[in-house]
Formats: structure tokens, C-alpha cells, sequence
């Protein structure tokens, strides 16, 4: 099939809620890269958004992935299973400090985060969940609830149970503050104001937030911002639940985001990454948490699904083996790159991120940082043009998200960075 045919079939039979970007029908991956159809290369900076960590047909996770498919495709988990009880073993290993030592399989990122809403409740016998503004969670009901974006909401409600606070986006603080932490803090003071003034501390199971915010914007919060926050919810036996979607799984030079900040979660929830793009969800949290729980609570039919947990452990073994800190060095010298096209280019306002967990916040003036949403989504059609891939994001879709294989070639980086100088220039006249 020619790509144009995809786009035709696609047009007639596809529903209209799926978004495209182009016209482009990817037929196989290698590393870093994607051919079209038509036998196009295409640097990949977007990984399926945040997906193939370890590179697109990584040898050892198709290997993995094979020998288990001759043996079992899927079976119930009212039996006990090899494959779920060896990655369970694995994931309680590499979790933050150890510590997150119980896991429970779904199939998706928003289900990971229903389960962990759904745990923290009952444990905690509390109604309420505190999120983020410009937070993302997925698509089912209790985490778009807990969504903090209207666009993806509207005509939706009433939702479940939730309050929010004001992110720790500093380059546009929501209580216009000029810096951190001479700010004192004022995005995480504000929270007790939501406490004292909408449900009450107490009444607040747990707080749900990314440790970056991937479709926010890839904001990046202060360093001490975590501790600050764990101070607060502590004071409110409030659980922390991090999900670890998108920013986890080796993309920031650690296994997962929140390690950057020197706190533990008591929840930690992960998909995308972790199996490659077979679909898997996983919940991993305290053993504490456990006790309150009681067999048969929850359920997943396909969760668990035996290929995917074979290629989660193959994933685990490649990030281990060197890969997240690759993915550190990559980023910081792409990072060093993008900053010097921003002494160039006054269209970028902001470059930010950690790894290969990066954006470009494109502003129509430095000065008022009215962010240039048509300008971003020129940007990447030109990048396409240029057979470079790159994503949206932000609340105002000024963002450029760079989300690319941790396997990223420092070649690939340095074209990548070309094409980037090329489309901005371009845009200039």
C-alpha cells in the first residue's frame, strides 16, 4: 500500500477523533529512524510519544518477545504466571529507593493511574485526589477527572472527585512570580490555601502528579519542589502518586523522573516505555499499602499480557546495560545545542528538560511570552519537510516536545540541530 491509500482507507473507516499531524504512513523502524512507505528515512525525535525508549525493532526485546509467543500468548491471573512474578521481581528492584515493592498489571498509562486512584482509596478510606494544573493523565474517567486541561475536558463533566493546585511551571509562573526559590515556594504554600478552602486536607487520599509534565509543556519543577511538596502531604497523611508515564523508563538519565528529586513515592505508575510499545500499564507501590487490600479488588483481563511482560524485561535489561546514562549525556549536549540556537532564534523563549526529556517553548516576544502557537505547528510540518519528527504540547501548543529513542546517534542530534537552525531562519523571512 502507497501512503495515500492509508490516508483514503483511513479517512473512510477511522473515526474523526484521531488526530493526524501529516500525511505519513510509517512502515518499519530501525533505532532511531522511520521509513515511509515509499522507503523515506525520517529521524525520529518523537518515539511514538516517549514509547521506544530502546530503539524502534530493538533486537532483544523482538527476541524475547518471540520465545515467549511459541510458549504462551496470554493466560488468566487467577493462575500464577512466570513472566508477571520475574517482572514484578525486577520493577520492585529498579523502583525508587527500593522501596515500591508490590506491582499490579494493566495495559495502558490512564489505567495505571485508575488503579492507583482506586488503591489509594481504599487504603486510605479518603474521597479526594489533589492534581496539577496543565497535568495529563490519561483518558478514562478518573484520570481525566484528574486531567488538568479543560480542552480535553470540555462537555465532559461532572467528574470524579478532585482539586487542583497551580504547577510549578516557572518560566510562566501561574502566580507570577519572577524566580524560585526566592518565591519561597508559592505554587506549593498555595495548596494548603486549596486544603483550607475545598475539601480539607483530611479529606485528600493522594496527591496524583507527574514528576515532569510531559503534555503540559515538559515543565521540569524546581529542584527542592518534590521535598517541599512531600513536607506539605505528610503534614495531611496525604499519599504521593507518581506517574511516571512519560518521564520514566531511563528517558531523563534515571530510571525515573522523580529520582531527580530526592523523594520517594508511595505510588508509582508507569506504561509507554516500559515494554516498547506492546501495550502495558503498571501500579508498583509500598508493601504498607498491601495489607489493606483484599484478592479479587481489582482485575485485569489482558493486563499482565504475557508478550508484554517478556519484552518489559528484555526493555529493563537494555536500559541497564548503559542506556540511561547515554540517554543523560545525549541530553545534556542536545540541551547545550538548543540553548545556543536560542541565543540565535528569539522566537524560543525557553529551552528546557533533563535527558532526552526536552522542549522548545516558542514565544511571539521574549519580553511578554505571548506563547506563537501557529509558528510551533509550521515548525514541525517544515521539520517534516526536513524528515525530521518531532511532537506538540503545552497548553497552548507552543511547546516542540523532544522525545526521541534514548538510542539517539550524537550524528543524528547534530542534523537534527541544523534542520532546527534551517526552519527557524527560515521563519525569520
Amino acid at each position: 500500500m502507497k501512503t495515500k491509500d492509508v490516508v483514503s482507507l483511513s479517512d473512510q473507516y477511522l473515526s474523526r477523533m484521531y488526530k493526524h499531524s501529516f500525511a505519513f504512513a510509517p512502515e518499519r523502524g530501525v533505532d532511531d529512524m522511520v521509513y515511509s512507505k515509499e522507503g523515506a528515512k525520517y529521524i525520529d525525535l518523537y518515539a511514538g510519544v516517549s514509547i521506544v525508549n530502546v530503539g524502534w525493532s530493538n533486537r532483544n526485546v523482538v527476541k524475547a518477545v518471540e520465545s515467549q509467543m511459541r510458549k504462551l500468548f496470554h493466560t488468566t491471573s487467577t493462575y500464577y504466571l512466570d513472566y508477571m512474578a520475574l517482572l514484578a521481581k525486577r520493577l520492585a528492584e529498579v523502583s525508587p529507593g527500593g522501596a515500591l515493592t508490590k506491582s499490579f498489571f494493566t495495559n495502558s498509562g490512564s489505567e495505571s493511574n485508575e488503579t492507583a486512584i482506586s488503591l489509594v482509596k481504599r487504603v486510605s478510606k479518603r474521597p479526594y485526589i489533589l492534581a496539577l494544573h496543565r497535568s495529563f493523565h490519561g483518558r478514562t474517567f478518573y484520570a481525566m477527572s484528574a486531567l488538568g486541561q479543560a480542552m480535553w475536558k470540555t462537555g465532559l463533566g461532572p467528574f470524579a472527585p478532585v482539586v487542583f493546585a497551580p504547577d510549578p511551571f516557572c518560566y510562566r509562573c501561574p502566580l507570577g512570580h519572577k524566580g524560585c526559590p526566592e518565591c519561597g515556594y508559592a505554587c506549593v504554600e498555595y495548596m494548603e490555601d486549596v486544603f483550607r478552602c475545598e475539601v480539607g486536607g483530611e479529606s485528600i487520599a493522594a496527591m496524583l502528579t507527574e514528576p515532569m509534565l510531559a503534555n503540559g509543556g515538559m515543565v521540569v519543577p524546581p529542584s527542592d519542589y518534590f521535598k517541599e511538596v512531600k513536607r506539605l502531604l505528610d503534614k495531611y497523611n496525604i499519599l504521593l502518586i507518581i506517574d511516571e508515564v512519560q518521564a520514566g523508563n531511563g528517558r531523563t538519565g534515571k530510571m525515573w523522573g522523580i529520582e531527580h528529586f530526592g523523594v520517594v513515592p508511595d505510588v508509582l505508575t508507569t506504561s509507554k516505555a516500559i515494554a516498547n510499545g506492546l501495550p502495558l500499564g503498571v501500579t508498583t507501590y509500598r508493601e504498607s499499602l498491601d495489607e489493606d487490600l483484599r484478592p479479587g479488588e481489582n482485575y485485569s483481563t489482558l493486563g499482565g499480557n504475557a508478550l508484554s511482560c517478556a519484552a518489559a524485561v528484555a526493555v529493563l535489561d537494555e536500559l541497564q546495560g548503559g542506556l540511561i546514562a547515554k540517554a543523560g549525556e545525549s541530553g545534556d549536549y542536545f540541551k547545550r545545542r538548543l540553548e545556543q540556537l536560542k541565543d540565535k532564534h528569539p522566537i524560543i523563549g525557553d529551552v528546557r528538560g533533563v535527558g532526552l526529556f526536552l522542549g522548545l517553548d516558542l514565544v511571539k516576544d521574549r519580553a511578554t511570552k505571548e506563547p506563537a502557537k501557529e509558528a510551533a505547528a509550521k515548525f514541525q510540518q517544515d521539520l517534516f519537510r526536513r524528515k525530521v519528527l518531532v511532537g506538540l504540547g503545552g497548553l497552548d501548543g507552543n511547546v516542540i516536545r523532544i522525545e526521541p529513542p534514548l538510542v539517539l546517534s550524537r550524528e543524528h542530534i547534530d542534523a537534527c540541530v541544523e534542520e532546527f537552525d534551517a526552519a527557524f531562519s527560515a521563519m525569520h523571512h
